[in-house]
């Protein structure tokens, strides 16, 4: 596990069960389970993974449960570390490359990369919870594609301008669009036939962000000037005036929407650097976004959770400024600028990043642009050939069945 500066301890067993796995019992509550003798002892079972594991049965609804139950390893097989996996992930190093490397699977990194995906999201819903945003925001998009560049992807995220956190962020597919080859043309036609992104997706995800934030302003002792910079995307400023909470708030002037020029120099002086900055941290430190890259995400859930992880990793790991360039234990990460860390339950959820496992009916805030990378809710476009126009049954994304540990 990792203490508040960043170094590796040991992770304890566990001993007594925090919560009736049944998210139908009262028990599944952590405040109701902490005070009761809610379960009692169950014997144990023997596997060849993990040799002889203690069971628990809950004494309301009779749910039996395990050590390994509230374990980031529950339904594994094989010990994966996963602050190594962080690391690697974080170093621009592909799937199949770490793969390799610890002698498994493709599938495995992948699962692991969920779970640990999942871990980050826990570890940014407990942090903020009301937590005061006391600075503006600069918000912008970074483009990407999803599978080929038939498919240009956007993050759209909200940095923070003083403390470069990123406190929420959401993902819209595009059409391919500028100058094309007739081969492209005529390609590009074909998966129009199959698949189109929907419409106004990039207004929704962006009011989406923008209703996640303000609540977090909200969380201000007392609400003082706030403002959210931009470009000129009128994709913005549609958002912003579908929110009603955005409209009430500009009419008794405490929030303010400025917009910047795409074209002015990408310098400290721009009011867009902190999201120019967290450009390029991801560009040179997520092999999906590097220029030219081979190592591209095909899958939208995935290319989500790689993201939460880069994200998550930039803000609660990575110094906010190293001297000499040389990195300490005791240089601030970019989460302790605004002291994300600060509850205690942020504290516990960042020693627990590599170890315990979180439901989604656990999380408090539950925000919107979460809850769509935790579920896995976002459908992945189809995989067409080209040649044929046929979408092949074998080889497409995964669009359908997810193990239900992963989602719960």
């Amino acid at each position: 596990m990792l203490h508040h500066g960043g170094r590796l301890a040991a992770g304890r067993p566990v001993r007594r069960p925090e919560f009736c796995p049944n998210p139908d019992c009262p028990y599944h509550n952590r405040k109701l389970a902490r005070t009761s003798p809610w379960y009692y002892h169950y014997g144990f079972f023997s596997s060849l993974a993990r040799g002889r594991t203690r069971r628990f049965r809950c004494k309301h609804c009779g749910t039996t449960s395990s050590t390994q139950t509230f374990s980031i390893n529950y339904w594994t097989h094989l010990p994966i570390n996963l602050r190594d996996l962080d690391d690697r992930l974080n170093s621009c190093a592909g799937y199949r490359q770490i793969a390799r490397a610890l002698g498994v699977s493709y599938p495995v990194i992948k699962n692991r990369t969920i779970r640990l995906s999942r871990n980050y999201l826990n570890l940014f819903d407990t942090s903020l919870v009301n937590f005061p945003l006391e600075e503006d925001i600069a918000f912008d998009g970074i483009e990407s594609y999803l599978r080929s560049q038939y498919i240009p992807d956007n993050f759209n995220i909200a940095v923070g301008c003083t403390s470069q956190v990123p406190y929420a962020f959401t993902l819209s597919l595009f059409r391919r669009r500028g100058r094309m080859t007739d081969v492209q043309k005529k390609n590009r036609t074909v998966l129009d036939t199959i698949w189109r992104p929907e419409p106004r997706s990039l207004v929704s995800n962006c009011r989406t962000v923008f209703r996640d934030v303000l609540s977090l302003y909200m969380n201000r002792p007392e609400l003082s000037p706030f403002v959210l910079n931009t470009d000129e995307k009128t994709e913005y400023k549609t958002a912003l005036k579908d929110l009603p909470e955005w409209r009430h708030l500009s009419e008794l002037h405490l929030v303010e929407h400025r917009t910047v020029s795409s074209r002015l120099t990408r310098t400290r002086k721009n009011p867009l650097f902190p999201v120019n900055y967290l450009d390029r941290e991801i560009r040179k430190n997520s092999a999906a976004h590097c220029r030219e890259t081979v190592r591209g995400d095909r899958e939208a859930g995935m290319t989500m959770a790689r993201m939460v992880i880069t994200l998550g990793y930039h803000t609660f790991r990575k110094p906010y400024r190293i001297n000499n360039r040389v990195a300490k234990t005791e240089t601030k990460t970019h989460a302790d600028i605004v002291g994300l860390l600060a509850a205690k339950e942020a504290r516990i959820a960042f020693e627990r990043l590599y170890t315990k496992r979180h439901v989604w009916t656990h999380q408090v805030q539950q925000a919107e642009w979460m809850e769509e990378i935790w579920l896995r809710t976002k459908k992945n476009p189809p995989v067409v050939c080209f040649r044929t126009g046929v979408v092949p049954e074998k080889g497409q994304p995964g669009n359908g069945w997810v193990a239900r540990h992963l989602v719960v």
